[in-house]
């Protein structure tokens, strides 16, 4: 039996109190959007500790069940004019400590450094995606640009 060497990459981005989702798989060079059954996880109430384990045990079942290898969080500025808010920093943090999950924080400049050298194959009009997840695909796309010689 041949072993898949397919990657799978949820790309998220924090907005509020929710998580915008996508994931991306990549196989033999090519990339697939598979469907997944949520493009978003809210917790209703982050100041509430049963809603923040709530929401990492539901990340962590996605994770489980369309086998993600890496979620990868497009980071938010700490401070000044376009800061995250506490809310957003607190989900963050659940899912960064979620036990069995691979986390990574992507840094906006890196991310546009990884799509100058390998630009998006299609526009994000033809993914067929909404338009709220274009940082959530972005996000993946250019962990994989960044993971791989091209």
């Amino acid at each position: 039996m041949i072993e898949s060497k397919a990657q799978r990459v949820c790309g998220v981005e924090i907005a509020g109190n929710e998580a915008i989702i996508t994931i991306l798989l990549m196989e033999d060079d090519m990339f697939f959007l598979p469907e997944c059954r949520v493009n978003r996880i809210a917790c209703k109430d982050p100041d509430n500790v049963s809603e923040l384990k709530y929401f990492q045990k539901t990340f962590m079942k996605l994770a489980e069940d369309y086998k993600i290898n890496h979620i990868v969080i497009r980071e938010r500025q700490k401070k000044g004019k376009f800061a995250g808010g506490a809310n957003g920093f607190k989900l963050e943090a659940v899912l960064q400590v979620a036990p069995g999950l691979d986390v990574v924080l992507m840094n906006p400049t890196i991310q546009k450094q990884h799509l100058k050298h390998y630009p998006m194959p299609i526009t994000f009009a033809e993914t067929g995606l909404k338009k709220f997840q274009e940082p959530s695909y972005t996000t993946a796309f250019a962990f994989f640009a960044g993971k791989h010689e091209w």
